[in-house]
């Protein structure tokens, strides 16, 4: 099987603008854990066979701005869901359906096919050979992504396949 390319901040940033504008900025940035007691959503990405190949933690900041600009949500819910944790369905389904057109980030001419499995709202919820995995991937990219009125917050993408 070939590798999972990983995208880099251009290619993260372009993906992301189409949906939010000109005002959102991706730049490298602090890895966001998928692993156990972190307080991340995890986006887990298999292949045709169903085999796990890519994941997206996403930190609490990210999740409440990215699910909230989508849909004009406002600021202080966002914060506030930023702070607890506490996501509203309609904040779950934008970046559920953000992560589902990230899939592209990470697929290429030689890389094989994949698709967004599913999103999970805590590391621990993962499939246990899934937790395994990404304690020691194969490569990571992370990133800080800033969207304009709202914030700030990361997300890493994990390759568990060489």
């Amino acid at each position: 099987m070939s590798s999972i390319p990983l995208p880099k901040p251009i290619e993260l940033q372009q993906m992301l603008a189409m949906m939010y504008g000109s005002g959102l900025k991706a730049a490298p940035g602090n890895p966001v854990y998928a692993s156990p007691g972190s307080k991340s959503l995890v986006a887990l990405y298999v292949d045709d066979e169903d085999a796990p190949v890519a994941t997206c933690a996403m930190d609490h900041a990210f999740t409440a701005f990215a699910g909230a600009s989508l849909t004009k949500i406002p600021l202080g819910t966002a914060k506030e869901c930023a702070q607890n944790g506490d996501f509203s369905e309609i904040m779950i389904g934008n970046v559920h359906e953000i992560m589902n057109i990230c899939s592209r980030l990470l697929m290429n001419s030689d890389s094989p096919h994949l698709r967004l499995l599913t999103l999970y709202e805590s590391p621990e919820a993962l499939p246990e050979k899934v937790q395994e995995l990404v304690q020691e991937p194969v490569a990571t990219a992370d990133f800080n992504v800033s969207f304009s009125d709202y914030g700030e917050g990361g997300l890493s993408f994990l390759s568990l396949v060489a």
